[in-house]
Order: structure tokens, then sequence, then C-alpha cells
């Protein structure tokens, strides 16, 4: 399913191809935090995943990046008054992508009840809805705990905020046993996913960091992400751990990956299914939509990864890595 970006608009919204599925199927309808997409990690994986299950499906697709949160709440406000008419006669399954939103959903989706066609998906939350709308969960304490484990030397941690990203925060602290910095760029819920050169550049080289050990970053923070990443290929001194989506970089050795992907393609086919979205489901390193991927550029040092993690060891650690996660969602 090609999707066009109206440049030309004064809306940053992605609309349907003129050849996209007909106008009386299904449609899906994806708001995203304030500029998230391009993130290169959970929203932009999110967006493709939506678009694979789309053309699968046969469904429409209208994928929402707003410029600010004010004009993703009015475009928000804008859905609800669609979705909650009885007289709508679309299918039509909405997915909120951003916490930033968090308050305005709580407060609207039972105004969906009126409308059996319009269903709603939050993607993703640990704290279910009450009323209306199922929700998805992506545990990445496992996997998370699994980069910690196999990172040594110097680590910097840059999260967005303390509430956001705490989970991921969370497994990898558990797991990790050398130097550890934490810098949290905002302390709202929503926000600390933008980030100037300078500012990053700033908190790079703020910490003491010591001589001839390593360096590494480990980008909790969005789009932010892509401008730490950055600055580390530009620094030889410095390696980041992948967080969500391979990246393929000579300062990368691994990648905690985030299927989002895989679990958008998942939620679509629920939903269009006779049984139709579940309350609330979670899913994590036990249900592979999380695991840890050795990625490095050179052929040589994947082999070196392989001699010092040997295939049984890195089962072993997973296993470890499972009863953590299920420890700390309390399964």
């Amino acid at each position: 399913m090609q999707m066009a970006l109206a440049s030309c608009s004064k809306e940053p919204v992605y609309k349907p191809d003129p050849a996209d599925a007909p106008s009386q199927s299904p449609l899906v309808s994806v708001l995203y935090d304030a500029g998230a997409l391009g993130d290169m990690t959970y929203n932009d994986l999110l967006y493709e995943g939506v678009e694979r299950a789309a053309f699968n499906a046969g469904v429409r697709t209208n994928q929402y990046s707003p410029r600010n949160k004010e004009e993703g709440l009015k475009y928000l406000a804008g859905l609800f008054n669609q979705m909650s008419n009885p007289a709508d006669t679309t299918r039509h399954l909405l997915i909120i992508a951003g916490s930033s939103y968090d308050e305005f959903v709580r407060a609207n989706n039972r105004r969906l009840e009126a409308n059996p066609r319009a269903e709603l998906l939050y993607f993703e939350t640990g704290n279910p809805l009450e009323g209306k709308g199922s929700s998805i969960h992506i545990c990445s304490y496992g996997v998370m705990y699994m980069a910690g484990v196999i990172s040594s030397g110097q680590v910097l941690i840059v999260a967005a905020n303390p509430y956001d990203v705490a989970e991921p925060i969370a497994g990898f602290q558990a797991g990790f046993g050398g130097t550890l910095f934490t810098e949290y760029l905002s302390d709202h819920s929503g926000s600390g996913f933008a980030i100037s050169d300078e500012d990053a550049l700033h908190i790079m080289y703020k910490y003491d960091w010591e001589p001839y050990r390593s360096r590494s970053i480990v980008p909790l923070c969005g789009g932010a992400g892509a401008v730490f990443r950055r600055m580390a290929e530009g620094d030889d001194r410095f390696y980041y751990v992948g967080v969500d989506k391979i990246i393929r970089s000579a300062a990368c050795y691994y990648t905690a990956v985030k299927h989002t992907d895989r679990a958008a393609e998942y939620c679509i086919q629920q939903w269009l299914s006779e049984e139709g979205l579940p309350k609330h489901q979670t899913l994590g390193l036990a249900e592979g939509y999380t695991e840890l991927v050795f990625c490095p550029v050179l052929d040589y040092l994947l082999e070196e990864f392989a001699k010092l993690y040997p295939e049984e060891q890195r089962d072993a650690l997973r296993q470890e890595a499972i009863e953590k996660e299920e420890q700390y969602e309390g399964r």
C-alpha cells in the first residue's frame, strides 16, 4: 500500500493513495506523538507494520504525525466526533501511538460505545482502559536486561523522561555491572523525544569518562536517539546499543530489538477476526516480540561475538531474562 506524504499541505498527514483500497473498506487510523515519525525506532516500526497489515488485508490507512501536541489533540477530537456517531457506517480502528494523549483518551473512550463499528487500540500501555477500547504492551524489560548483562565499561542511558521508558531503564540497570550514568531529557511524560546537536554533544561530554575504558550510549529517547547515534558515529571513542530497530553501523554491535511492526500486524489481524481484539495483552521476550540481535558491520566481529557468547550461553541468558521479565511484571 503506497502512501503519499502531502508535503504541500499545512497539515503533516499521511493520506491514502488514490489506488488504495475501496472507500467502503475498513479504515485504520494511527495518531502519533508530535514529530514522532522518522525516529527509526518504535514509531517507524509501527508505521511499517500497519502498512503491511493493511496491504495484506485490503483495508485503508490514515497515519497522522502532528507538528505539536495541540494539533494532535485537535485531530483526535475530530476523529472521536466522527467515530462516536452511530450513523457512521465505516468500520474504524483508531490506534493511539503516543502517551501524550493519555488524558484525552481515558476521558473520552466511553463515547465510542455508541458506535459498534468503532474500535480503539492504545498502543502501547501497561494500564488497560476502563470502558471501550483495547490496549497492548510490548514489554522490553527482559531484552534490555540481556543488553545490560553483555554491556561493559561505562554506559550513559539517555532517556526521554522518567515515565515513558522506565521499564527498559530498569531492565538494563538490573543486568549491567559497570559504571552507569543516566540522563533525562525532560521531566514530563510524552516529551524529551527531540534534541539539538549542540545539546546532545553537551550531554555526551559532561560526564567524567574514565580514559581507556569503553563508552557506550543507550538512547531511550525516540527521535532524539538519532542525534546521539550520529554523534557517536562521529567519535570513535563512543559506541551505542541499538534500540528497537537494527541499524547497521560500525558504532553499534548489538540491538535490543522490539518487534513493534509484528505486533501491529498481529493486532490488526485480531481486529479483523471474529474474536476481535482482547481487552489487554502483553507481549515480550517469551512470546518472541523482543530479542537481542548481534549486528556488527564486520563479519569477523560477528564471529568473535559467537565465540564470546556461544548459543548455549545465549539461550541460558534469554531464559534468565524471561524469568526476570515475568517477575518484573508480576506474572
